[in-house]
C-alpha cells in the first residue's frame, strides 16, 4: 500500500512539474457490470461470479495540443462475489462449511491512457492498467498485473469547472505480476463512470 501511495505521489509530483496550462484534476465515482471467464472454460467446476461492482478515484490529466490529452491517477474497485460450489455432498453453509470463501472484493488500479478530442465535447480513451488485488481468498485467480481500459466520453465545461460522463470496457489481469494456470479467471468490466473536475 505504501509503494502504491509514494508511486501515486510521484505521478502528482511529474504532472506538476510539466504543467503550467491543460492540467486537470478529477474525482469520480462508477458503476459496472462484471463478468469472471476463464482463459480456458472448464466443464462442472465451480463457478464464481460478481455483482454490485463499484469504483471511484482520483484522475490527473495533461492536454496535449486541442486534440489530445494524457491521463493518469488512482482507482479503488471493489464488489462482492459469489461462489457456487460444484459438489452435492459438500456441507455449504453452517459451522461445517467445507470451502472457505470471502465475499469481499477489492482492488488498486493505476491508470494510464490517451484520450483523443473530437467534436467539442467528445473523446475517446485508451490504455494500460495497473492492477493491485488487495482482497484474498475470493475463490478465483489474482488479478494483479497488466490490463487495458476502453472508453467513449464527454466533457461538459463550466468555466473552470467540467463535467465528465464516459462508458468505459475494462479487462484485468491480462498480464499477470505471476505466472498463472492456463485456465486462470480473467476479470471484466462495462460501466459507466460520472465525475466531476476543475482545469487548472
Amino acid at each position: 500500500m505504501k509503494k502504491i501511495g509514494f508511486l501515486f505521489l510521484l505521478l502528482i509530483i511529474s504532472f506538476a512539474a510539466i504543467a503550467q496550462t491543460g492540467l486537470s484534476v478529477q474525482g469520480y465515482y462508477g458503476i459496472s457490470r462484471s463478468g469472471l471467464t476463464r482463459k480456458v472454460e472448464l466443464v462442472g467446476v465451480s463457478t464464481p461470479s460478481m455483482d454490485r461492482v463499484s469504483n471511484f478515484g482520483l484522475i490527473l490529466s495533461k492536454d496535449l495540443g486541442s486534440k489530445f490529452r494524457v491521463g493518469t491517477g488512482l482507482s479503488y474497485t471493489y464488489g462482492t462475489v459469489d461462489y457456487s460450489v460444484n459438489c452435492p455432498n459438500c456441507i455449504t453453509q453452517g459451522p461445517g462449511f467445507l470451502v472457505a470463501h470471502n465475499p469481499d472484493f477489492s482492488m488498486l488500479s493505476v491508470p494510464v491512457y490517451g484520450e483523443f478530442i473530437f467534436g467539442r465535447i467528445f473523446y475517446l480513451a485508451a490504455g494500460p492498467l495497473l492492477d493491485f488485488q488487495q482482497s484474498e481468498g475470493n475463490n478465483f485467480s489474482d488479478q494483479s498485473g497488466l490490463g487495458y481500459l476502453l472508453g467513449l466520453g464527454t466533457r461538459v465545461p463550466m468555466k473552470n469547472w467540467f463535467l465528465s460522463f464516459q462508458s468505459q470496457y475494462k479487462r484485468h489481469g491480462v498480464v499477470p505480476f505471476e505466472n498463472q494456470e492456463n485456465n486462470k479467471f480473467i476479470f471484466q468490466e462495462l460501466g459507466l463512470q460520472i465525475g466531476i473536475g476543475y482545469s487548472f
